[in-house]
């Protein structure tokens, strides 16, 4: 038997193997959720607020500044703008402004060494003005309606942000902890009771739910991995609404146990210094066969290269 073909064929096969489960694995219909575009939504969200604690420590010689930002855009097509309603400890102006038309950008300053705990609540607005934002998180990696008779409605969808994003930005502010308090209303404008899945608007990622009013339908880890989104089975009566309150609290590994109960207590954990995310997902990420497959073929060809010598 020629064992140069013998290695040859099996690296063939290998690799249409390969390839037949990279199709399978991208194939829409089957094995994942899937997404259909809408032409409607009836049930939006406004009165959007947020009341964040953070501690940091400046692991720098020198005097640190840090300040809140007043826009998020992660994972959204259009930012959320955020005005600051109060500060505590109050903040001082920066000398520079990100948004001047939301109020200009504040923060506060740490001495070298030293480790700061500030508290702060946002109000989503509409552009510049004080009118309460009024939106809804749709996937723009849905599909249009080719399926007959029924097809799966998964919700209302959701965004999310990686809490240490400071240390990122700047590597001397160590953030030590996070915890972030969401309030918001949902409204249906239909002229009927509506029902489904409305899932948390914004997620801090690597962090856990320790709080929920009402009580969370389920943790949605599908979305993003291990992203613990907070997820509500919601029926909302025709012209009516409903309020949602939850609350997170990072690093995941170090928080307190789950409530409904409006209380929870948590310690101030100790983290190192952040490294940028790279977290598979369903839009992005490669599957665990395919290493599999890719470790074969490469063993394979080291085999076929010695039997050359």
């Amino acid at each position: 038997m020629d064992l140069n073909k013998l290695c040859v064929g099996i690296i063939v096969l290998v690799a249409l193997l390969g390839a037949s489960y990279t199709a399978l694995n991208n194939n829409v219909a089957y094995g994942a959720e899937t997404w259909i575009t809408p032409s409607n939504v009836s049930v939006y969200m406004t009165d959007l607020t947020s009341v964040i604690t953070v501690r940091i420590k400046n692991n720098n010689d020198h005097v640190q500044y840090f300040k809140i930002s007043q826009r998020y855009t992660d994972t959204l097509d259009s930012p959320i703008n955020w005005v600051i309603d109060w500060t505590d400890p109050p903040a001082v102006k920066m000398v520079d402004a990100v948004s001047p038309e939301l109020g200009g950008d504040w923060g506060w300053k740490i001495q070298p060494g030293e480790t700061k705990t500030v508290k702060f609540k946002l109000r989503a607005v509409r552009n510049s003005t004080t009118e309460p934002l009024t939106f809804v998180i749709l996937n723009q990696a849905s599909q249009p309606n080719n399926y007959w008779p029924i097809i799966p409605d998964p919700g209302i969808y959701s965004s999310w942000f990686w809490p240490n994003e400071i240390e990122m930005l700047n590597t001397n502010l160590d953030l030590q902890y996070w915890r972030g308090k969401f309030c918001l209303l949902l409204i249906n404008t239909d002229s009927h009771s509506v029902s489904g899945i409305i899932r948390a608007p914004i997620v801090p990622l690597n962090s856990k739910l320790v709080y929920s009013n009402p009580k969370r339908t389920f943790i949605d880890n599908e979305l993003m991995w291990n992203g613990n989104i907070a997820a509500w089975d919601v029926t909302i009566p025709a012209g009516g609404d409903k309020g949602i309150t939850y609350t997170y609290v990072w690093p995941a590994s170090k928080s307190s146990s789950y409530s409904t109960t409006g209380t929870f207590s948590s310690s101030v954990p100790e983290t190192s210094a952040a490294e940028t995310p790279s977290v598979p997902t369903k839009e992005a990420g490669v599957p665990y066969g395919l290493f599999v497959i890719g470790g074969i073929i490469a063993a394979g060809s080291v085999i076929y290269a010695r039997f050359l010598r």
